[in-house]
């Protein structure tokens, strides 16, 4: 049994976060593992958007393995997660999905934040208590003040104290907040297959766009042209003809 598994379905990528036994922790060789299945899926002209889950119904993610950090220090050194997995999600450039079916908490937390879309299961703890573990949260400390209130973000990253899917709604953490497992893997779908109808190469550059302008100041982020020309492109005739003929236009990704 792998601890991670990778799927495919049409042009809708799954990865599934498999150590359901604990708590979908993350040790080295899951994270060489997640990486690799990320390039696979960036690679895969056929493949659209990502959907991260994670197997069981206690834990989307419970970070990472601290068992192992404590067994193998030099490992645990060797391989940090923050300059490695939550870029090569962002870096995909591709459209990526967390679907929170339990709880997300340090890196799992991250893993979210460094996805475009967050789905959570209602009654999930979210959050990131790496200050009580004499530990950093830099990818988190980082992300998470962009994407809501910055006194928020500074309240839950100074006490470590998770909030359940239903705050994290209400501060902006999550997007929506699903009833059942069943009904949050059905509406992650629903999602990705409605991202399936843009164009790939426009979806593309608006997630290059979005991450690459983050932090840059508007009147700058005006003037960069970011990712793939899909001005000149042949799915920008396309989109037009199947406009004005009233069809759904086919997507060749150029």
């Amino acid at each position: 049994m792998s601890v991670i598994e990778y799927e495919k379905k049409g042009q809708i990528s799954f990865l599934y976060l498999n150590r359901p036994e604990k708590r979908n922790a993350i040790n080295s060789e899951m994270s060489d593992l997640f990486i690799e299945y990320l390039y696979e899926f960036k690679e895969d002209k056929n493949a659209r958007v990502l959907i991260i889950i994670g197997k069981g119904d206690k834990a989307f993610c419970s970070g990472r393995d601290l068992k192992e950090s404590k067994e193998n220090p030099e490992l645990f050194k060797r391989k940090p997660l923050r300059g490695r997995l939550f870029n090569a999600i962002i870096e995909t450039y591709k459209p990526v999905i967390s679907a929170i079916n339990g709880a997300a908490v340090g890196a799992g937390c991250e893993i979210t934040l460094a996805s475009d879309i967050r789905l959570a299961r209602s009654g999930c703890r979210i959050g990131m208590p790496e200050a009580k573990r004499g530990m950093g949260a830099t990818f988190g400390a980082t992300i998470l003040p962009k994407l809501i209130s910055p006194s928020i973000a500074a309240k839950m990253l100074f006490t470590g104290k998770l909030i359940s899917s239903e705050e994290a709604l209400k501060v902006g953490l999550v997007d929506e907040v699903l009833e059942s497992n069943t009904e949050l893997f059905e509406r992650a779908t629903e999602i990705a297959n409605e991202i399936c109808e843009s164009a790939p190469l426009s979806v593309q550059r608006i997630k290059e766009t979005i991450w690459k302008t983050m932090d840059v100041p508007l009147y700058q982020s005006l003037q960069l042209d970011i990712g793939p020309n899909v001005y000149e492109s042949e799915d920008r005739l396309e989109g037009a003809k199947a406009f004005l003929e009233k069809r759904k236009p086919v997507w060749r990704g150029k």
